[in-house]
């Protein structure tokens, strides 16, 4: 009986314990701020809605429109057909849209600038058509090339700034934002270089996608194994931080891996991106994934 006792306080102790330990990393706005080294100004809230995704509210001409903040969006400021319309845009010409492995996804008209506010700012800029009706609109990284971004899913929170990420916080690490020389329009696209399965490959960090994606050669070359829900990868390394996925859909990135050192071999999705702090610094050319 004392025995079973003791064992039923134990376990108590260990839930509260727990639950002490998730309580620390709930954050309000002010606490996140001074944490990842921004002005309470700089810090605006996020949705993570549909998908999986992180969404951002933004006006356009006045209207309240939720747009998905996409790492992976190469194209800029993009609406769906329905806001087009709501909005009256005027039609000024097309776009080719091409997906990850360069094949044409369609034609999609380009609207004459409008005036966007997001991120506590407004700004002039084209609008284009988005390839789906999913999402009400899209914001590209582009929009922050002279900033520095944090984004964390958990407390639902994003920071925009010039300043540095906070030397304070210890559990981090920091990559090399790899450039594409040939094309610098995928310059905004966070790329860095980690380990899967132990084997060094060029990674894509795209909070636009749901599932994180492995391309065809990668599951090739490591003879990645497949279950009913995707491929497994045993082991991803950025760093000291490690992940198993087991769930990764197969594509290609062909199309958007020219102008690189080397391949893209994995697109790492919201799904993953969504268990740590990420940041990306385009002034110091630097990305940190950080607890």
């Amino acid at each position: 009986m004392l025995r079973n006792k003791i064992g039923m306080i134990l376990v108590i102790a260990l839930v509260l314990l727990i639950a002490g330990c998730s309580d620390d990393m709930e954050l309000d706005l002010n606490e996140w701020a001074d944490r990842y080294g921004f002005e309470k100004d700089q810090v605006f809230s996020i949705d993570i809605g549909d998908f999986g995704f992180p969404y951002v509210s933004a006006k356009i001409n006045d209207k309240d429109i939720s747009m998905m903040f996409d790492t992976g969006n190469m194209v800029g400021f993009v609406v769906s057909f329905d806001v087009a319309e709501q909005l009256d845009l005027t039609k000024t010409g097309e776009y080719i849209e091409r997906d990850a492995s360069g094949n044409i996804r369609g034609n999609f008209a380009i609207f004459e600038p409008e005036e966007v506010f997001v991120f506590g700012k407004s700004i002039t800029t084209e609008i284009r058509e988005i390839f789906t009706d999913s999402f009400e609109g899209i914001i590209p990284p582009s929009l922050l090339l002279n900033k520095r971004f944090t984004i964390d899913y958990s407390n639902e929170f994003i920071g925009v700034s010039e300043s540095r990420f906070p030397k304070s916080i210890e559990e981090k690490e920091s990559f090399q934002l790899i450039a594409n020389n040939e094309f610098p329009h995928l310059n905004p696209m966070p790329v860095i270089e980690g380990v899967i399965n132990g084997q060094k490959v060029l990674i894509q960090l795209d909070t636009g996608k749901s599932r994180t994606v492995v391309d065809e050669k990668l599951i090739e070359f490591l003879n990645l194994q497949s279950n009913e829900r995707g491929y497994e990868i045993q082991s991803l390394k950025l760093g000291s931080f490690e992940f198993s996925i087991t769930n990764a859909r197969k594509g290609n990135f062909s199309g958007i891996s020219r102008g690189y050192p080397e391949p893209i071999m994995l697109g790492l999705g919201s799904d993953i991106i969504s268990q740590f702090v990420f940041t990306v610094d385009y002034p110091n050319k630097e990305v940190i994934i950080s607890q």
